[in-house]
């Protein structure tokens, strides 16, 4: 099938997905570039029973080796959070395969990639990941050809280490030594063991019972192994020092991919560049947030520096001006004692003054309102001494009412009287 003719499967499957516009885009990008792989929605279980949709890339990537081209089947799980989270990878091997654990692919298939350690978005994709899956697979094969009699069991003594082509072999994790690689199951048929996955450290835990669903490959004659006593036409991997039959899976039906860009030592080193680009750029982030927050702090004293600057800027102007006032009365005051002095200096040597003809109004009209404040200032004291008296029980509360509406009575007419006086003598009404 074209890969354009997956277009319209991948959209219509991609309803649960989080971002399902780059999501889509990586995808089909994948089937423009590899197109043995297709898409598969199926169900995925998880170590804590849960189970969730999600789409599987499965087929064959293509391994260059000593310019040959050789075709290893896998499956790829994108997680509903794709592309924030890796996916998940595992070889599948076919039933004439055998699984080779290294330090990228464990006993029961899962491959471990420093690029998918360091997965990030937009720097990691799906396109990306194959690549390097291709380098890596063309240095360390994750699968060699079922012999007709099972391969032998490899020597391991204690303390040595388990040996690869080329490399010594460090046992990968869950790596049982001392017995063969588990097979892996048919990919259809009633009598297949269940499927087990490694634990893992993301957030998604593939379950232990997993099983694969049945594999609809392309109707094509599985590929032959060579014996390696035989020489062939396209040249098999080296013999591992673990197995002797181990051969990578040739490819006979699948030529070399036109799009596909050969990748290598490349691919590995833009890992891992990628990998210190980013760790670079997270600690740049931290650096700068850490200084962006200590200039902030800085920023905020200012602030408060200058509004207390403004704020001591009108304290000192309002007390200049305070003493600009407090001159000016001391000086009116100045004035005044000298007034006060030559008033009592005019003064000295008279006769002593009365009070009461000190002050003589200079109109009858004043000196009616001068009489009628003096009678309504009577009657307010009398107020006051009645009070006292009831206080005191002196007189009985009879006795003060009686009292106090007479004067009452007459305080009324004096107010009366001072208010038309004024108005006379055109004076302001005086509110009381």
């Amino acid at each position: 099938m074209a890969a354009g003719q997956w277009d319209s499967y991948v959209k219509s499957n991609l309803s649960k997905y989080r971002h399902k516009d780059k999501t889509q885009k990586d995808v089909l990008l994948v089937f423009k570039s590899f197109r043995d792989l297709r898409p598969k929605m199926d169900t995925y279980t998880f170590n804590d029973g849960s189970r969730r949709e999600l789409l599987c890339i499965e087929g064959t990537i293509p391994v260059y080796y000593k310019g040959n081209t050789y075709n290893i089947p896998v499956c790829i799980w994108l997680m509903d959070t794709h592309p924030d989270n890796p996916p998940l990878c595992f070889v599948k091997p076919t039933p004439d395969m055998l699984i080779k654990p290294s330090k990228y692919v464990d006993a029961n298939g899962r491959i471990y990639l420093p690029y998918l350690h360091d997965w990030k978005y937009p720097a990691s994709d799906l396109i990306g990941l194959i690549q390097v899956m291709s380098a890596v697979f063309g240095e360390n094969s994750p699968v060699f050809a079922r012999g007709s009699q099972p391969p032998p069991r490899p020597t391991y003594t204690p303390g040595q280490p388990m040996g690869y082509p080329g490399t010594p072999r460090q046992p990968a994790p869950g790596f049982n030594p001392g017995a063969m690689p588990m097979p892996m199951p048919q990919p259809s048929g009633p009598g297949n063991l269940p499927y087990q996955y490694p634990p893992t450290s993301s957030g998604y835990q593939p379950t232990p019972n997993y099983q694969y669903p049945p594999t609809q490959y392309p109707q094509q004659q599985p590929p032959r192994y060579p014996p390696a006593s035989q020489p062939q036409a396209t040249p098999p991997y080296p013999p591992s020092s673990a197995a002797a039959t181990e051969t990578p899976v040739a490819s006979a039906a699948h030529k070399p991919l036109q799009t596909q860009v050969s990748v290598g030592d490349e691919a590995i080193r833009a890992s891992l560049q990628s990998a210190v680009e980013e760790k670079l750029r997270r600690k740049m982030n931290e650096t700068f947030d850490r200084y962006q927050a200590e200039m902030d702090s800085l920023t905020a004293t200012k602030d408060k520096l200058q509004t207390g600057q403004r704020q001591l800027e009108e304290m000192v102007n309002k007390l200049e001006q305070e003493q600009v006032e407090v001159e000016k009365n001391i000086q009116l005051m100045r004035v005044k004692d000298e007034e006060i002095k030559q008033a009592l200096a005019k003064t000295e040597g008279k006769e002593e003054l009365d009070i009461d003809e000190a002050v003589t109004p200079t109109t009858p009209l004043y000196k009616q309102l001068l009489n009628l404040f003096s009678e309504e200032m009577t009657i307010e004291d009398t107020y006051y001494y009645l009070m006292e008296a009831l206080r005191k029980d002196v007189i009985d509360l009879e006795v003060f009412l009686k009292h106090v509406r007479e004067l009452s009575r007459k305080q009324f007419l004096l107010r009366a009287h001072i208010q038309k006086a004024r108005q006379t003598a055109g004076l302001r009404d005086v509110g009381h």
